[in-house]
């Protein structure tokens, strides 16, 4: 049986260069489709056993990590890359440890992506490079890359829609939360990162070089 694998990104121009890098590497024979955002992931594979996607982590419909929980509840043995432009230093851990198998940079080289394909066609795990030895400030007794590793899952999300401009209100939509509870990961989020604002939110993700597209 051939190896089967979902695209997803709202950008044509990127989905069809990942096409032809996993075709490369995988075979022009690789079955291919195709997802533009997060609800038209779920929709796929509610119909097809995928055995990878590989998919960006910011696109319209619901945060990411909802929909990768809600990805592997629907096919637990779905193996997910995601190829962002975000930095590694921050997100690849946290995607991974909550379940994705790998993470590359869009700004990493081809070589990098298909390697990472690779791995994970042969069943491997692919860490990216540095990601695992960078862990070098002590926060509270924990080993961390930054103050953002202190975020609990949820509350990296509502700082994320927090980031995209999203109100209280739109986050507890989003995330199906009560919005006084949402209220409250804000809270919890300003102070672990030592915000008072969400104008100095803002500025530490984009020192941190954080990009939202």
């Amino acid at each position: 049986m051939s190896f089967t694998v979902l695209i997803a990104d709202d950008h044509f121009p990127v989905r069809f260069g990942l096409e032809l890098l996993t075709k490369e590497t995988l075979g022009a024979n690789t079955k291919i489709d195709f997802a533009s955002d997060f609800i038209g992931i779920l929709e796929k594979i509610k119909t097809q056993a995928y055995d990878l996607l590989i998919s960006d982590i910011m696109m319209p419909g619901m945060d990411c990590m909802s929909m990768m929980q809600e990805a592997l509840s629907l096919r637990p043995n779905l193996k997910i890359l995601f190829v962002s432009v975000n930095p590694k230093e921050i997100f690849a851990l946290r995607y991974m440890n909550a379940g994705a198998y790998g993470y590359v940079c869009k700004s990493d080289s081809d070589e990098e992506l298909k390697k990472a394909i690779r791995n994970i066609y042969l069943g491997k795990r692919y860490y990216p490079e540095g990601v695992l030895e960078s862990r070098t400030m002590m926060v509270k007794g924990k080993k961390v890359n930054s103050l953002f590793d202190l975020l609990s899952q949820r509350e990296f999300a509502v700082m994320m829609l927090l980031l995209e401009g999203k109100g209280i209100i739109e986050i507890a939509n989003t995330l199906q939360l009560n919005p006084s509870t949402a209220s409250t990961y804000r809270g919890r989020i300003f102070e672990k990162l030592k915000v008072k604002s969400l104008i100095e939110l803002s500025n530490m993700a984009r020192e941190h070089k954080f990009s939202l597209d």
